[in-house]
């Protein structure tokens, strides 16, 4: 509006040109729909104020904000939406929202969207006013039609729309592009979890020289190349990635996996020669953890929770290389047996967890029953078992358990025995005769030894044999047994702190596993935690710590003191002769007075190494030429 100088009115001057200050955050889709009634709702044909009359689609899923001089952003979003209960289509929905916290206008009683543009812009116009919230500069200029303020009705949007029909686009509406927005750029359905690592890897391929990409207009990524200027948002790999997904999909429908896996190794092996430098000694070698990784996932297993197929894996990587290296192929048999060899180890180590966790760990349990009534049999000769073995667990004859517990450890083992009949000898007992003292089995009790006693004798009741009384009797024996040997050191105190039966990876460990470097030096590595350590994690590399080795002194001491409790005149001398020699600590860290230091460490293993290469260049002139060592052949490569 402007004053007229001759009269006091007010004279409307049409916006015949609209300054764009519009960014565009996605462009959206076109909607699709076999309705005509529908399709036309997505249209639209109007007059501006120019008087020239504009046409095109109106997007779903279109986004776009404008810049205030207030210092904040007007956006404007689209959607589809849908049909009514009785079935007639809404159309497109439009939603207002300013600020960063995005904070709907006009929302009224629903989430803000609305069918109608006009009408929803005056809402957003009259709330502005209400509440003075905007200058009258920029009240002016949201005072015009929102499709072409925020650009749907721009010839740049609508001749987007139309490509994005033809060509497929990544969108990236952060600083990197996610993973949905790469499956849906390569025309793959997110969901589909067969096709994940192809998206991944699409995802993590480099550009090649000189192809460099940059975030354009409407959060497309532009692919530019550098040396002609030539500007596409074709990805530089997309045509083999497309044949690659092509390929997929037809094996996945007929079952043929073991096709797609025999692809993903090849490429897996193509990948790391394509990332070798020029000098040999600075590459990684393949056995490394990040491709062991990638190859347990390509067969469809996570090495962190089956950390018992490492060594599986080491060994067929380098059966794929072989023939990669010779053929630049890798045979679909080494693919198959790889996945048998895979499949049959993670059966066994199950089968050998269950064995622990539920056979080995388990507390001694029989069938007192069954014993006492001479149903079990002797494993070892087949006759009626007597005797039960507390810690062989198994059920025994009493002359198999004497000729078998005779010597060795065996000789230390707690039987659980039964009484044998007195008469049939065969058969547990089962009462004992008060009169005359004798322990016998119910059918000699009744049929014989009954008849031959007196007439008092008769009168006394037998008493009956608790068995159950007498197992435990036997336990606790067996236990005071136990520790009474770990104490006068004839058997070895087992730490048993931390190993029940759940946690069996104290005792079969499968985090830890060797590699060796780029200089062929040899290190641990731990696929849970991710930590890798020079020190191989089950050595000791201080006497003074819990679990290291006994004490050389002490062993010769025991071992001396076996036959007659002292020790012999030998050892008696040797030790003399180290006491009166000079300060020379005993080999093992065992100084001459017998007290334990620190285990000399050397090599990579040592706590203290020797000094930086760069450190000893800089105070000796002459070996400034010092390199690190290299070992060309690495073992077992």
């Amino acid at each position: 509006a402007r004053m007229s100088a001759d009269k006091d009115a007010i004279v409307h001057v049409p916006k015949n040109e609209i300054e764009a200050r519009h960014k565009v955050v996605r462009f959206g889709t076109i909607y699709e729909t076999d309705r005509q009634d529908e399709a036309n709702l997505y249209r639209y044909l109007h007059q501006r104020n120019d008087l020239r009359v504009s046409k095109g689609c109106i997007p779903i899923d279109f986004e776009a904000y404008i810049w205030l001089e207030e210092g904040h952003c007007l956006y404007l979003e689209t959607r589809a939406g849908g049909d009514t209960p009785e079935g007639v289509p809404v159309g497109p929905e439009y939603r207002v929202s300013w600020k960063h916290e995005r904070e709907v206008l006009a929302a009224g009683e629903g989430d803000g969207w609305h069918n109608d543009l006009d009408e929803l812009w005056k809402k957003v116009l009259a709330h502005f006013e209400g509440k003075h919230m905007l200058s009258e500069t920029s009240i002016d200029y949201l005072d015009a039609d929102p499709f072409v303020l925020f650009g749907i009705d721009d010839l740049v949007t609508q001749q987007a729309l139309k490509k994005m029909e033809q060509y497929p686009c990544l969108r990236c509406e952060g600083n990197v592009p996610k993973f949905d927005e790469w499956a849906k750029y390569l025309r793959v359905n997110p969901s589909d979890q067969e096709m994940d690592w192809l998206v991944q890897a699409f995802s993590e391929t480099d550009l090649p020289k000189p192809w460099t990409c940059y975030k354009g207009v409407g959060s497309i990524v532009c692919y530019i190349r550098s040396d002609t200027g030539q500007v596409t948002w074709k990805h530089p790999f997309y045509d083999y990635f497309r044949q690659l997904r092509d390929f997929c999909q037809e094996a996945y429908a007929s079952g043929r996996y073991e096709e797609i896996m025999k692809v993903r190794v090849n490429r897996l092996l193509w990948t790391y020669e394509a990332t070798r430098v020029e000098t040999d000694h600075e590459q990684e070698p393949l056995v490394s953890p990040e491709y062991l990784a990638r190859l347990a996932d390509i067969f469809d297993y996570d090495i962190k929770e089956h950390g018992c197929i490492v060594r599986n894996l080491k060994a067929q990587l380098k059966v794929f290389a072989r023939s990669y290296r010779e053929r630049q192929d890798v045979d679909l048999a080494d693919v198959i047996n790889c996945a048998e060899t895979l499949q049959r180890d993670t059966e066994k180590y199950a089968e050998m967890q269950d064995h622990w966790t539920n056979q080995v760990q388990q507390e001694v349990q029989f069938d007192l029953n069954l014993l006492a009534n001479a149903e079990l049999q002797c494993v070892n000769c087949g006759n009626i078992a007597l005797c039960f073995c507390l810690e062989c667990k198994d059920y025994l004859c009493l002359s198999c358990y004497d000729a078998l517990h005779t010597k060795g450890s065996r000789l230390h083992h707690a039987p659980f025995r039964l009484v044998p009949c007195g008469l049939c000898v065969d058969k547990p007992a089962k009462l004992h005769c008060t009169f005359t003292d004798k322990s016998l089995c119910h059918k000699c009790y009744a049929m014989d030894h009954i008849k031959q006693l007196p007439p008092d004798g008769k009168e006394n009741a037998p008493r009956r044999i608790d068995y159950l009384q007498q197992y435990e009797r036997y336990a606790e024996f067996a236990r005071e047994r136990n520790e009474k040997n770990q104490k006068s050191g004839l058997v070895p105190e087992i730490n048993t702190e931390g190993i029940n039966g759940e946690s069996y990876e104290a005792v079969l460990s499968t985090e830890w596993h060797p590699f060796y470097d780029a200089r062929g030096v040899k290190f641990y590595h731990n696929f849970v935690t991710g930590e890798r350590m020079r020190q191989s994690p089950r050595t000791v590399p201080n006497t003074a710590d819990p679990g290291a080795d006994p004490d050389p002194l002490e062993k010769s001491a025991a071992a001396s003191t076996m036959g007659g409790g002292r020790p012999s005149l030998g050892a008696s001398r040797k030790s003399g002769m180290m006491k009166l020699g000079s300060q020379q600590s005993l080999p093992g860290g065992v100084d001459p007075l017998g007290k334990t230091q620190p285990l000399p460490l050397y090599g990579f293993d040592a706590l203290e190494t020797s000094p930086l290469s760069r450190k000893m260049a800089a105070t000796n002139p002459e070996i400034r030429a010092l390199r690190a060592p290299h070992r060309k052949h690495q073992p077992l490569e």
